[in-house]
């Protein structure tokens, strides 16, 4: 009986660890992009009047953005930081379906 609760006490921690930090998906406008820090501002479509900001530094992204520009990205929230894993922009995107590309 005290292996079978050890088993059960393992899987549980083996789960909660494996869903502390699942990456969030948010779609905004650019208010800001700095290439050099690589840092990005986003409007929340989901809460008008809010803005985030997030690195970049480590992300996969697209065509780079600009002011103006809608974006959908995945991220994580690292301690109060918000971080980058891939950027999608939307308007380069429609920009080259109308090129025919």
């Amino acid at each position: 009986m005290k292996t079978h609760g050890r088993i059960i006490a393992v899987a549980v921690l083996l789960l909660a660890a494996g869903c502390t930090n699942a990456p969030r998906v948010l779609q905004g406008t650019v208010i800001s992009y700095d290439a050099a820090s690589k840092d990005l501002v986003v409007r929340n479509e989901r809460e008008p009047g809010s803005q985030l900001k997030f690195s970049l530094a480590h992300a996969e992204v697209g065509a780079e953005p600009k002011a103006g520009d809608v974006v959908r990205l995945s991220y994580r929230d690292e301690g109060g930081t918000l971080i980058a894993i891939r950027v999608m922009n939307l308007s380069q995107q429609e920009e080259l379906q109308k090129k025919g590309h």
